[in-house]
């Protein structure tokens, strides 16, 4: 096993730290791919070979895996200090500058938005250090520890949609997050239903899956000097809902170049133009309609060819909000490829017809379904400067509590 530069509990540690089992646990065929390894870009070597028990950053003892990603692993950690439970991000070791650590600090430093609200619905960084390994250095985040994605917990409902007083909430939640950032000049760029983690308000829920880890090991393959483990998921959580994952965030009122995973990308984003805050806000239009009815707005149709798949993208976008306006035709020469000056549609690929927002809703009826799509035509607009604030969609009437008929 690689040596860490924080492998050892330091004098200050006031619990030892328990021993976890050795066996007991499925052994996954070497030949098997496990988790992190099933991604495209995976390189051994640049992840941090984890020992479940292992004692790292001095006095933080790993007690299950949660999760990884392209850029890291996570793992829940017990404070030896004090047995305080917290999520441990392990990063990669090629990473040469991390964009979610300079927005973290970035919204520590800001102090005009000491006492707004959404605080509670962005995550936090509470510290960081270092590992060192002979392949090279691995950030560590400090995190508070979440629970389930709202994506994971809509898996779990039936026909995969929730009640409108979930989504309601769920908006709610997002749209005071979002007033902070935009308050604090972040971009988030990656809103969708897997970066909005529950929070825990009962630790006992943290205690349960250290104890899990105990008496049921999780599965793990062996390669070489390393253990590759099956995460565990905590599924309890019943507090506010939280924005994760600031990768791909964004300091500052105007950016240029691609930002946004492809189904979410907003129109400006596609086209070339400058882009801002007005970004999170399309995708909270469509967020709300991936809660509440079963069908995705825009697929990526063609993921093989680009041209297509923005052809497909904008043409959906067309029939269901219009053709864009001159003024939006104007900003960018990408444009003339989908579009005549009079936003006549010339695209590689035909407009679908008979489509409509209100036709594809199935959820909502009467004037609750007439509110809805008032709100996502205040969202899903064209020209970025006619998008609601979020401000302005907090206040909307449909999130205001109008009765279903």
């Amino acid at each position: 096993m690689a040596s860490s530069s924080h492998s050892q509990p330091i004098a200050a540690a006031s619990q030892p730290p328990r021993v976890f089992p050795t066996s007991g646990f499925q052994v996954i065929d070497p030949s098997d791919k496990v988790e992190e390894e099933n991604l495209p870009c995976y390189i051994r070597d640049e992840y941090y070979p984890m020992r479940m028990g292992e004692v790292i950053g001095e006095h933080y003892q790993v007690v299950a895996k949660l999760g990884y990603g392209t850029t890291s692993t996570v793992w829940l950690g017990r404070d030896l200090r004090d047995g305080k439970y917290w999520t441990l991000k392990v990063h990669i070791n090629t990473m040469q500058y991390n964009q979610e650590r300079v927005v973290y600090h970035h919204l520590a430093s800001v102090t005009n938005t000491d006492d707004h609200p959404g605080r509670q619905n962005v995550r936090e960084l509470h510290g960081s250090f270092t590992l060192t390994t002979q392949h090279g250095d691995h950030e560590v985040f400090v995190l508070t520890p979440l629970a389930m994605s709202l994506m994971t917990l809509q898996e779990m409902q039936p026909k995969r949609v929730f009640q409108k007083v979930l989504v309601t909430s769920a908006l709610d939640q997002v749209l005071v997050g979002l007033d902070y950032l935009h308050t604090a000049e972040v971009v988030h760029t990656d809103l969708h239903a897997d970066n909005l983690l529950i929070s825990i308000k009962d630790d006992s829920i943290l205690a349960k899956v250290e104890e899990g880890e105990i008496l049921a090991p999780a599965a793990r393959k062996q390669d070489d000097d390393r253990f590759i483990y099956v995460s565990r998921y905590i599924l309890g959580g019943a507090g506010a809902l939280t924005i994760c994952d600031f990768g791909q965030a964004r300091i500052g009122s105007e950016h240029t170049g691609p930002a946004m995973p492809l189904p979410y990308r907003a129109p400006e984003v596609i086209l070339k133009m400058d882009w801002g805050s007005p970004v999170d806000l399309w995708t909270v239009g469509l967020l709300a309609w991936s809660l509440l009815e079963p069908e995705a707005l825009f697929d990526v149709y063609a993921a093989d060819s680009p041209e297509l798949n923005d052809a497909h993208h904008l043409a959906a976008m067309t029939a269901l909000l219009g053709p864009p306006p001159p003024e939006f035709l104007k900003r960018s020469e990408e444009t003339s490829k989908y579009w005549s000056e009079d936003g006549t549609w010339k695209g590689p690929v035909p407009v679908p017809t008979d489509v409509s927002l209100e036709s594809l809703g199935t959820v909502l009826t009467g004037e609750d379904k007439e509110l809805f799509l008032d709100l996502l035509s205040g969202l899903l607009c064209w020209l970025p400067e006619e998008r609601l604030i979020a401000a302005q969609a907090y206040s909307h009437s449909w999130l205001r509590g109008v009765s279903e008929e």
